[in-house]
């Protein structure tokens, strides 16, 4: 009967240590998932805050059609209006959504508040010359921040 007593008595204690461990291992679950909440929120607001530091814009537009030595070409003056420098590449300047020849890729890096000279070429395909004609501009970003304008010229 002894033998009986001591096996009720462990069963007793192994039902009575089980709630214990399962509440320490809710709230160590629960700990985790906030930490692991925590990383994300906290590294996509800085991937944000970063992102929005940065922000460009054409400024001007000026064509150069007619004169020598390029006669279809157009002068962007594009600004860095963001508080981060911004970088430029060979793929930064569309006209009327088609990538356009430029010299964008220049001296590429661009200070926050300064203000660059892009010479971009129109394709034989885009109107140039004395009759008026309208382009979409697009400037982007290595990073992707871009600045759309819209010029008509005489």
């Amino acid at each position: 009967m002894n033998f009986g007593k001591s096996i009720r008595k462990f069963r007793k204690n192994t039902r009575a240590i089980s709630p214990v461990i399962a509440t320490l291992l809710m709230i160590a679950i629960a700990v985790v998932a906030s930490l692991v909440t925590y990383a994300w929120v906290m590294g996509y607001m800085n991937f944000q805050t970063e992102k929005t530091g940065k922000a460009i814009q054409i400024q001007s537009v000026s064509n150069q059609t007619g004169t020598s030595p390029n006669p279809n070409t157009l002068t962007l003056y594009v600004q860095n209006v963001g508080d981060s420098p911004v970088t430029f590449t060979a793929q930064s300047v569309f006209i009327n959504g088609a990538l356009a020849p430029s010299d964008a890729a220049t001296n590429p890096i661009l200070a926050a508040g300064s203000t660059k000279t892009i010479v971009a070429t129109l394709s034989p395909s885009q109107p140039a010359g004395t009759v008026s004609f309208t382009v979409d501009l697009k400037v982007t970003t290595q990073d992707g921040t871009f600045s759309t304008q819209t010029k008509t010229f005489p």
